[in-house]
């Protein structure tokens, strides 16, 4: 279902922008104001059940959006917000969240290509000590699992079987869910139990290091924090939450000399009260999921409730079509329908 749903997008997204429709899009509603787009990994591949964007799709959707948008910082327009000045029309923010090392290698050459700022939220964490955020850990522990069947606590009380590519991909899933609840210490003693019985060791090469995280700074791309290890913030007690969030401020403090980064909410789970630590801790902006508007203006909110759209894993007309077609327009009309 999901691959027909995709060639359906595909075909569609070709049409709109074949025909002149996205064009149309383009003259008769401008966007006035930002819009922030946010990606992960810059790779062909889906390792870890996190679908990477191709680097020649990349380039293809910066051909687009250089000739189409002005591509700003991140601190041009936070910059707005705290100076209450108009935020420039028709302009695009670059985001990436996690800190991949593909970010640097082939990201960091192609961005330099273009011309084009960016920043890119980092799990500290990760970056010092190498490991992949938990998500995406868990993702290749079973994707790489070297045993046909496994037993967990977090897979049920019966062994759950492993020996089809879709076997394993549906235990990940299962197992996924309660580990979104766990603090620090246990999800790393799970993680740890789950990589014994599946006979697998997760790679600790894919993660920037901080010195490319320096070197990608000295070349005009802006680190945020993205907390110490990804967890989902509003499912976590509050006292550790604080931890994960202020732990981040630090190491990017101590490592990159960064006193006031933006931050960026895991997999955008958030609450009032956490937008107000990461204020009170003096972090300089945030985004919050779900907005009314996916563009980003001084009437559409402040520096900490901005909007994202995701950069989409493909060719350059999947994201004209989307951010210039009717496809948002359409989805919502049927919401406000249903």
């Amino acid at each position: 279902m999901n691959d027909l749903r995709e060639v359906v997008r595909g075909l569609a997204s070709r049409m709109v922008v074949g025909t002149g429709v996205a064009a149309a899009g383009r003259a008769l509603s401008p966007k006035r104001g930002a819009l922030v787009l946010y990606g992960h990994r810059i790779s062909d591949d889906a390792e870890g059940y996190l679908q990477g964007l191709a680097p020649e799709w990349l380039v293809a959707q910066l051909e687009y959006l250089t000739r189409h948008f002005e591509v700003i910082p991140l601190d041009t327009l936070v910059r707005c917000y705290e100076e209450r000045k108009p935020v420039p029309h028709r302009s695009v923010v670059l985001t990436f969240d996690d800190g991949f090392r593909d970010n640097y290698d082939p990201g960091l050459s192609i961005l330099a290509r273009f011309r084009v700022p960016a920043t890119v939220f980092v799990v500290t964490g990760s970056l010092s000590g190498g490991e992949l955020p938990w998500s995406q850990r868990l993702g290749y522990l079973f994707e790489h699992a070297r045993v046909e069947e496994a037993r967990h606590a977090l897979l049920g009380a019966r062994p759950v079987p492993l020996g089809t590519r879709e076997e394993r991909r549906d235990a990940y899933v299962r197992a996924k869910e309660p580990v979104k609840d766990m603090r620090f210490a246990e999800r790393e003693r799970v993680l740890a139990e789950l990589g014994l019985a599946l006979g697998v060791e997760a790679p600790r090469d894919r993660m920037l290091t901080w010195e490319q995280a320096r070197e990608m700074k000295a070349e005009g791309i802006e680190l945020g924090a993205h907390t110490f290890s990804h967890p989902l913030l509003a499912r976590i007690p509050a006292d550790e939450a604080r931890q994960e969030i202020e732990r981040s401020l630090v190491d990017l403090r101590e490592q990159l000399g960064v006193e006031r980064p933006p931050f960026c909410f895991p997999a955008g789970s958030w609450s009032p009260e956490l937008v107000d630590t990461v204020r009170s801790l003096g972090f300089r902006s945030a985004f919050l999921p779900g907005r009314p508007s996916r563009v980003n203006t001084l009437s559409s909110g402040d520096a900490f409730s901005m909007s994202r759209v995701g950069l989409l894993n493909g060719p350059g007309y999947l994201l004209e079509a989307e951010l210039d077609g009717p496809f948002q327009a359409i989805r919502t009309f049927l919401r406000r329908r249903a």
